[in-house]
């Protein structure tokens, strides 16, 4: 018997001997974990003015939809959709779907719970907005980007840009200033005539909304010459760190010592988590991400924001081949609240994308529908997963109910 089995059997045994306690504490020293800094933000103007931006049309080219449409507590800062609906829908949930007139965005709206992390260079299922260091990526152009205080006060500000989020066409029936003013333009022209129209929507109104946004300015020493988009940003992304802040989870006690707070079933779920699931793999650290990119081979379905209805993902950002249908590895806290799953709320439940990482076969199976729209491209798709995926050592339900236990803490 050589020494490496040898080796491995005696290391084997010894972990097999430990008690959970004794695996997770092993497991927490390892993947060097810590329980998440919270720190709490005292509200102050740059917020309060954050709350109404947040909440009001106002940023709406047909003044009709706001960012809290699509991001509510009740569903987690998330909408509860598979994939959003943006400018003419009304209600909140499903019922933006019965309503019917509502633009369908073609990906899935995603959490904004602590999302103002200095951990979060990246923003949007394809990193369209990423600070690489330099300056901040977007559809904005680099010298913009200055003007900014973080990568999430550009994503805050980015659902302007988007037809189906909050921008919308123009028609014959409705006006639509910001449409009409933005049209084709690139960069800093798009920027600047988006800031023309949102100044003049504010200052030019008496609605109570207005008067209380200028009076708010007005305390911060902001004149009208020098309001523009990046305040807005800005500010949004203040409100965001004050109400969409991370608390302390059981599984952050857990490590910080209250070794009873976890059940028996979440413990072996957390070990499964770590160990056999290869869950940490990409979800990593005290936000359970890595920040890049990954295939897990997701449905398509039949939308998606490129050609013939695919989305391609990454590649859509950066144009390479080896970036085809990878995603950002969503953060997980709190995931147990943000149903559906996935770029395109493919997966109703936590059980379902779980068991896709494992065997995505059995979506197809069960998935009439996707398995009809996907007939051409599937083989595509299972190719472009990740090769970590292939040796995920998950072989009972059993084991998957532990690790959503596990997730239901975290």
């Amino acid at each position: 018997m050589n020494k490496t089995l040898i080796t491995f059997i005696i290391f084997t045994t010894f972990i097999n001997a430990l008690s959970l306690d004794d695996k997770l504490n092993l497991i927490i020293s390892v993947h060097e974990l810590k329980a998440k800094k919270i720190t709490n933000t005292e509200y102050n103007t740059s917020i309060e003015l954050g709350k109404i931006f947040f909440e009001s049309k106002i940023l709406s080219g047909t003044n009709n939809m706001s960012c809290l449409n699509c991001h509510l507590d009740k569903f987690g800062s998330a909408d509860g959709l598979p994939l959003a609906v943006g400018v003419n829908g009304e209600g909140e949930g499903i019922s933006r779907y019965k309503h019917g007139k509502g633009i369908l965005v073609q990906r899935n709206a995603l959490s904004l719970i602590g999302r103002s992390d200095k951990k979060f260079k990246s923003f949007f299922w394809d990193g369209k907005v990423e600070d690489n260091g330099s300056f901040i990526f977007s559809q904005f152009g680099n010298s913009i980007s200055k003007k900014f205080t973080s990568t999430l006060s550009v994503a805050a500000v980015m659902p302007i840009l988007e037809r189906d989020e909050l921008m919308g066409e123009e028609s014959f029936f409705t006006k639509n200033k910001i449409a009409d003013e933005v049209k084709d333009q690139l960069y800093q022209k798009k920027y600047n005539a988006i800031s023309k129209v949102l100044k003049e929507r504010i200052y030019s109104s008496e609605t109570n909304e207005s008067i209380q946004i200028q009076e708010n300015l007005k305390l911060l020493k902001i004149e009208k010459n020098d309001f523009e988009l990046a305040l807005i940003g800005n500010f949004i992304a203040d409100f965001i760190k004050y109400k969409f802040h991370m608390s302390t989870s059981r599984f952050d006690k857990y490590i910080e010592g209250n070794k009873n707070i976890l059940t028996k079933d979440e413990k072996q779920g957390a070990i499964l988590f770590f160990g056999k699931g290869k869950c940490s793999y990409c979800h990593q650290g005290n936000l359970f991400s890595d920040f890049t990119y990954h295939s897990i081979g997701t449905p398509q379905g039949y939308f998606g924001v490129h050609s013939r209805h695919r989305d391609l993902g990454r590649a859509g950002v950066t144009n390479k081949v080896n970036d085809i249908y990878k995603f950002r590895t969503p953060p997980l806290i709190e995931v147990s609240k943000t149903s559906p799953y996935g770029h395109n709320g493919a997966f109703p439940t936590l059980y379902d994308i779980i068991l896709h990482h494992m065997n995505p076969i059995q979506f197809y199976i069960k998935n009439s529908d996707y398995a009809k729209a996907d007939y051409f491209t599937t083989g595509k798709l299972l190719n472009s997963r990740d090769k970590i995926l292939s040796i995920i050592d998950i072989d009972k339900e059993e084991e998957i109910n532990k690790i959503i236990f596990f997730l239901e803490t975290i």
